[in-house]
């Protein structure tokens, strides 16, 4: 068996276009990324045709990536890692980072630099990256936009002698290999016209420049405990269906999530509120991420599909939404032209789009409600326009103090921004599960 964390010195250091390029070059592939990333994770599965996993340490904590690896890993495991080697919550070693999630999974670790602008030089950045956290083992250098098979020469002699870490290849300097962020934004990895193309030309050329036989022997790994933490939730809710809302407009969910309902007994419905005319006959509703920003008028235009979700509702059904569902669930949007868009109309708040991430309200947050304390990823480019009179349950937090009031409920329907893994706030699905189940009996 091999893995691997494949980690840059930093963001934009090509990481993802390399990504692409392994778990399209070998075989069996299953694909992970590290962190609250939702784009990346859809693109693995475009390429492996294996669904990709997070292994967010923040949000599913250790006992939890440990289960998530060990349950899905394969004959080759290639872990995409986030921002640089070393980014995280704070400049502690324990902070959520990639070189931290390496640590916790015992994976090694293949390094992406860049050598613009360098040459001897890029041996001094590879030996800090190891030297900053011996415990993160590098086990191989990629290197990245080289010029020349010459200057590759130069730069593998340099790194081997002053880091000792062998290199196991390069990409060369072309635009033509690039899978650039603008794909990874608004659109899906089936709506990329030129995606299968790159990919071709990707593959082609790393197989004259990557030695793959090189980073299979320096990436076995052994997996030996395989512990179920979450078998007494085994078949707990049999018997009860969840419509999960799966289309163009909602798409963000985290697999695992997923998984965790049907391992619960729970069958999953999915649904479309793009295209249905009403909602499924389920238990609960789940309404995802996604980009109902970008369908505002067929959204708003699906009214039968609204007037079944409202009856759905006042006849006290069970509904949670989180980021674009909430979205979707609340009084309307307004684009960036200012037009407004009605929408479900199931909390009396609206949102409007803004150019512009909402960096204030973005990144990790901590989840309060009475004795409760869950984790949560916040990231959104619209913000209130209207807060409403709707309660709201959970108190948000950020690691420097600053904080806000989310989590609307009205009767039972709960939605708000943050976008949570199931691994560790387990008490707000279950507290539905269990109103849900009380019903049935």
């Amino acid at each position: 068996m091999n893995g691997f964390v494949l980690a840059g010195t930093g963001s934009g250091i090509g990481k993802t276009t390399l990504s692409m390029g392994l778990m399209s070059s070998f075989e069996n592939v299953s694909p992970f990324k590290v962190g609250p990333d939702y784009i990346d994770p859809s693109f693995h599965k475009f390429v492996t045709g294996n669904p990709s996993y997070n292994l967010d340490l923040y949000l599913m904590g250790e006992k939890g990536v440990e289960y998530s690896f060990k349950r899905h890993c394969g004959p080759m495991n290639i872990v995409e890692g986030v921002m640089g080697l070393y980014d995280g919550l704070g400049n502690t070693l324990d902070n959520y980072s990639t070189g931290h999630l390496a640590r916790v999974l015992n994976l090694p670790v293949i390094l992406v630099v860049d050598c613009k602008g360098k040459s001897t030089s890029v041996a001094a950045e590879v030996l800090g990256y190891k030297s900053l956290d011996p415990r993160v083992n590098i086990v191989g250098v990629i290197i990245n936009r080289v010029s020349s098979e010459k200057l590759y020469s130069i730069l593998k002699e340099a790194i081997e002698k002053y880091a000792h870490i062998p290199c196991v290849g390069y990409l060369k300097k072309d635009e033509k290999l690039g899978i650039s962020s603008r794909h990874l934004g608004l659109l899906q990895a089936d709506e990329v016209d030129d995606l299968y193309g790159k990919l071709e030309i990707l593959k082609s050329e790393i197989k004259k420049t990557i030695d793959f036989k090189k980073i299979k022997e320096l990436t076995k790994i052994e997996i030996l405990d395989k512990k179920d933490i979450f078998l007494e939730l085994k078949d707990k809710y049999k018997g009860l269906k969840i419509g999960v809302a799966k289309d163009r407009a909602f798409s963000f969910y985290y697999q695992d999530n997923i998984e965790l309902l049907e391992k619960m007994g729970i069958e999953i419905v999915e649904f479309s509120p793009l295209n249905d005319k009403e909602i499924p006959k389920v238990d609960i509703l789940y309404f995802g991420g996604g980009y109902p920003e970008n369908y505002l008028e067929q959204l708003s235009e699906n009214t039968s599909f609204m007037e079944s979700l409202k009856k759905f509702h006042n006849e006290d059904g069970y509904i949670y939404g989180e980021c674009g569902g909430f979205m979707y669930l609340s009084s309307g949007i307004k684009n960036l032209q200012n037009e407004a868009y009605k929408m479900a109309s199931l909390l009396n708040c609206s949102v409007k789009m803004t150019e512009k991430l909402n960096i204030g309200r973005f990144g990790y947050v901590t989840l309060k409600k009475d004795n409760f304390i869950g984790t949560a990823h916040e990231f959104h480019y619209s913000k209130i326009d209207d807060e409403g009179t709707d309660e709201r349950v959970f108190k948000v937090e950020k690691l420097d103090g600053r904080n806000w009031l989310c989590g609307y409920k009205n009767r039972n329907l709960l939605a708000g921004y943050p976008h949570i893994h199931f691994f560790k706030n387990l008490n707000i699905i279950e507290e539905m599960l269990e109103g849900v189940k009380k019903c049935h009996i």
